[in-house]
């Protein structure tokens, strides 16, 4: 910063009038004097003089005059530059549907986060978002169902439960049975790519059974729709725990309990091997894993 007292110079050089430039600046026009003997002195020139009884400025003076207004436009640019917030990261993060319509909403503190990041969001089936993951259009996914890639990274940040659901009207409502017993039932399931769809196959593989053993599936690609189809009765249907919840507590929804088939499925944050810092992949974890939504300002860094 200049010395107070180059302002004081810079004013007088543009009136040439001591009274004027003390008015100016609210002080008195001895302390406007003060200032220029002062700034002679140290710098032991002569800035000012009368000629014909006008204030005007020696070569010295507009010289001075001429290199501080530079400075003085060069400090101010340079304090603005120092007092611009800094940048936000932002990340594009593609989020399967369970976890988009409602894990996200109900489990995390999302927003709170925007002092420190600025989230983007994208909501499309799993097999899509590894497809966008790949093709960089993406930072991160995150998945409802297994990761199978030798190119990727997957850290689990939340488990959830396939449930069969039905509704509370259907005989089979609240009993518990095998797998087999539903292969005369209309079993509606997600459509292919979606996680869901991905979890169940794969631990149909694990246990060495099939969902050919089932005759009457149909696969709906919408987790809404799927849910008013099995409320009214039209058929049984494997949904995620998360996206029942409220259905439960209404009772809208009934649970059919399967003695040979259990499927609990982690949640993956998943992003390229070897692409992210350990930094950003611990931030991405401690955002998008579960939190008290009321108490999250609390967990911003200061």
């Amino acid at each position: 910063m200049l010395d107070y007292r180059y302002k004081t110079f810079l004013v007088l050089a543009d009136q040439l009038n001591y009274t004027k430039a003390a008015k100016l600046l609210a002080l008195s026009q001895p302390a406007v004097t003060k200032h220029i003997q002062y700034l002679e002195e140290h710098l032991q020139v002569k800035l000012f003089q009368y000629e014909d009884r006008t204030l005007k400025l020696t070569q010295k003076g507009k010289y001075l005059k001429d290199q501080v207004t530079v400075l003085n436009r060069e400090i101010s640019e340079i304090l603005d530059t120092l007092s611009e917030r800094e940048e936000i990261p932002s990340f594009m993060i593609g989020v399967s549907r369970t976890i988009g319509e409602y894990y996200i909403p109900e489990h995390t503190c999302l927003f709170c986060e925007e002092k420190r990041v600025k989230i983007n969001l994208m909501v499309e089936n799993s097999e899509r978002l590894l497809q966008l993951l790949k093709d960089g259009k993406i930072d991160y996914a995150l998945l409802s169902g297994p990761v199978q890639s030798n190119d990727l990274t997957a850290v689990s940040f939340y488990q959830d439960e396939v449930t069969l659901a039905c509704s509370p009207r259907h005989h089979l409502a609240n009993q518990t049975l095998s797998l087999n017993d539903l292969k005369h039932e209309r079993v509606l399931l997600r459509e292919e790519g979606a996680g869901l769809s991905d979890a169940i196959d794969y631990q149909l593989t694990e246990a060495k059974q099939s969902l050919h053993q089932l005759t009457r599936i149909n696969r709906i690609g919408n987790i809404q729709l799927l849910k008013n189809y099995i409320k009214n009765n039209d058929g049984v249907g494997f949904l995620y725990h998360i996206s029942m919840l409220n259905e439960l507590k209404t009772g809208e929804l009934a649970t059919i309990t399967l003695s040979d088939f259990k499927v609990h499925q982690p949640f993956y944050l998943v992003y390229p091997k070897q692409a992210k810092s350990k930094k950003e992949v611990d931030c991405m974890l401690e955002i998008f894993s579960p939190s008290d939504p009321t108490g999250c300002e609390d967990n911003l860094p200061t």
